[in-house]
């Protein structure tokens, strides 16, 4: 018998073989979590007015167009401190809507999105309403009568003051 013989283990006791195969698993594991979560879960929803033509993409301008023929301005401040907005509406209207629907759009995450109503204080174009959240980071704001025949838009970015003032008007 000789004596530098060693017996060899079967193939699955090779230690070699699960540090060939470990990384295999895994990925097979990690690939099935993400297809699973990319399945089950939804996109966030666009929130602007495209619209599908055959493989093109759209955008449609009619209310933007609508806020511009009747001259619309806002100006709009915003207390990061008490979460108040209240906005000062101009333009051709016959009369002023009694609510307006503001939109706070976070550029990539919708639960950060918010929508504000902002009820007339004065009939006479003059609004309020509270923030839902703190604004930290790049917005999109978007105003337009309950009934949307019109809207305005505009783009914030920080650094933020504690008193936000902002003009919007149709772009």
């Amino acid at each position: 018998m000789n004596t530098h013989e060693q017996a060899t283990a079967p193939w699955f006791k090779q230690p070699w073989l699960w540090f060939v195969l470990a990384p295999l698993f895994a990925v097979f594991i990690y690939a099935t979590i993400f297809m699973y979560i990319a399945v089950t879960t939804s996109d966030g929803v666009v929130k602007e007015d495209y619209y599908k033509v055959a493989r093109g993409m759209n955008i449609d301008t009619s209310r933007q167009d609508q806020a511009r023929n009747l001259e619309i301005q806002g100006d709009l401040k915003i207390d990061r401190m008490t979460g108040d907005v209240n906005l000062r509406l101009n333009g051709l209207l016959d009369s002023f809507p009694e609510q307006l629907r503001l939109n706070i759009i976070h550029p990539t995450h919708q639960k950060y999105d918010q929508t504000l109503t902002l009820r007339s204080v004065d009939g006479k174009g003059l609004y309020a309403s509270s923030l839902q959240g703190k604004i930290s980071s790049k917005r999109y704001l978007s105003l337009s009568p309950m009934d949307d025949n019109w809207q305005v838009r505009l783009e914030i970015e920080p650094p933020f003051d504690e008193q936000l003032n902002y003009t919007l008007k149709p772009q």
